[in-house]
């Protein structure tokens, strides 16, 4: 959202955009160098649960005023009750490369690693992002609503006969790739580009190819050569 488009929002809207402009500044100057915080690139709803600030943000683009918004809009008639939530630790970073929009209700959870957003990202109501590893998502792509994207079991497991214990794991997710709602992808799974992972689904593998529809609990490939448009 660039400031003309501020001329096209709703009564409502303009309100809340109003109201979110104090903790906007304040995560901006919290965390960005100046000369970058003075664009203003992040904007932060006001119904936000700050935990933890950390200064390691970064651009993959020149940041333009309100590139990056965060805990603002969604699909109308959506619960509309639960609080967005931050927390990015100091071990842990997280770069946007283009515009992206994640919607109200959004808990973003960064305690370790990285997490990079590709450009023209959107993701709908109420969804987790959580990273302890690595999460790559790459341009155009869809999330829906309460969507979860968790690197980490969160909680250290000992398997018999195994003296190493591994938790967290890489995720992938390809361009253009649209996650319908209330989907799950957990550690070690990659999404080939052009694909959709079917509702209430749960990815918990790598997958090969491109343009899969995959789907079910666990996961599997149900169609190839897909084409989807937004």
């Amino acid at each position: 959202m660039e400031i003309k488009d501020v001329f096209s929002l709703k009564i409502r809207d303009i309100f809340s955009l109003i109201i979110s402009l104090p903790i906007t500044i304040y995560v901006n100057f919290r965390c960005l160098p100046f000369k970058t915080a003075l664009k203003l690139p992040l904007f932060i709803g006001y119904r936000t649960h700050i935990d933890k600030l950390s200064r390691n943000i970064k651009f993959g683009c020149e940041p333009t005023t309100f590139m990056v918004r965060i805990g603002w809009g969604g699909t109308e008639g959506r619960e509309q009750g639960k609080k967005n939530y931050l927390l990015l630790n100091e071990n842990s970073s997280i770069q946007f490369n283009g515009r992206c929009t994640m919607s109200s209700g959004i808990s973003l959870i960064l305690d370790l690693g990285l997490l990079e957003i590709g450009d023209d990202f959107f993701c709908n109501k109420n969804c987790t992002i959580s990273c302890n590893d690595r999460i790559i998502i790459g341009d155009h792509a869809l999330f829906g609503w309460n969507v979860e994207i968790l690197d980490s079991d969160n909680h250290k497991v000992r398997h018999k006969n195994k003296e190493k214990v591994c938790n967290h794991g890489e995720i992938k997710i390809g361009a253009h790739v649209w996650v319908a709602s209330f989907s799950h992808i957990l550690k070690n799974s990659c999404i080939p580009d052009g694909s959709i992972v079917a509702y209430h689904s749960l990815v918990t593998k790598q997958f090969e190819g491109e343009k899969l529809l995959l789907g079910g609990c666990p996961a599997k490939v149900i169609e190839e050569e897909i084409e989807w448009e937004r």
